[in-house]
């Protein structure tokens, strides 16, 4: 089982909230109304962490390993809605418990091994945003706490890796859904940004207050067309090794999975 062996790693990685955090330190004057209002819209977003959740025991229900893994992973992300509610509360904002239930989701039933590895595309871009974020912050205990989520989401997509790479090895086939799900959450751009949050319907940025913040924000600390060079490099190495055919451009990706569709045996007749 993986879980074992990922237990003991992010274990060994894990930041306190007590201890590494130093919320006494926040100057609250130097966080802007606009830095507040997209802050409670990030921290509410991590909030879907609960749904996902819900998504992969229901979906991976079979699959015991990754189920437990999922319990850490729940744990770690939920954390992060945690530090930045906190985080705002010592800046004089406050979250209506009574008010939260209205952003519940239910995601739909989906193949098991597509929303493995949109999930492990989206860790990857947030890692991205969140590193983006965290030299962008006007507040230095924020630019830390960024940072210190964003090394988390990191971590995080290494472990779908090896759950990804696992399902290959024990079902060859299902390396074709990986690449064309690859595919598509690398063509993402700042105004349809692909993460898991953004593409349901309804989506879990769609219940929000102003759902197009994620949107406003890339285009401000990350604009440009090339910036997402460093999670298609990331996504792709991991494609490449799943494949044994070395990839560096969506178009090289595209070239495998026709590859790979012209080798794979057609789904049975029902």
């Amino acid at each position: 089982m993986l879980y074992d062996n990922l237990f003991i790693r992010l274990e060994r990685a894990r930041w306190q909230l007590s201890s590494d955090i130093d919320f006494d330190a926040i100057d609250p004057s130097l966080l802007t109304p606009q830095w507040r209002s997209d802050l409670r819209h990030i921290c509410l977003t991590e909030l879907s962490a609960l749904y996902a959740t819900e998504m992969f025991i229901r979906d991976f229900y079979a699959d015991i390993d990754f189920c437990s893994f999922i319990s850490i992973w729940f744990y770690e992300e939920m954390k992060h809605h945690l530090v930045l509610r906190k985080y705002l509360e010592r800046c004089g904002e406050h979250f209506e418990e009574a008010e939260l239930p209205s952003l519940r989701l239910t995601f739909a039933p989906g193949p098991a091994i597509e929303t493995l590895t949109m999930h492990f595309c989206g860790e990857q871009r947030l890692a991205h945003w969140y590193t983006a974020f965290s030299h962008e912050a006007p507040e230095p205990v924020l630019r830390h706490v960024f940072k210190t989520l964003a090394a988390d989401e990191l971590r995080h997509a290494a472990c779908y890796a090896k759950y990804l790479r696992r399902a290959v090895t024990n079902k060859p086939d299902c390396l074709r859904d990986i690449l064309k799900m690859a595919l598509w959450m690398i063509r993402s751009t700042n105004d349809a940004p692909k993460h898991p949050t953004t593409v349901t319907d309804p989506s879990v940025v769609g219940q929000l207050e102003d759902p197009e913040y994620i949107t406003r924000m890339l285009n401000w600390y990350l604009p440009g067309r090339d910036h997402e060079r460093p999670v298609q490099r990331r996504i792709l190495a991991l494609m490449s090794e799943l494949s044994g055919d070395e990839m560096e451009t969506p178009r090289d990706l595209l070239r495998v999975i026709r590859v790979v569709e012209q080798r794979t045996p057609a789904p049975a007749a029902a």
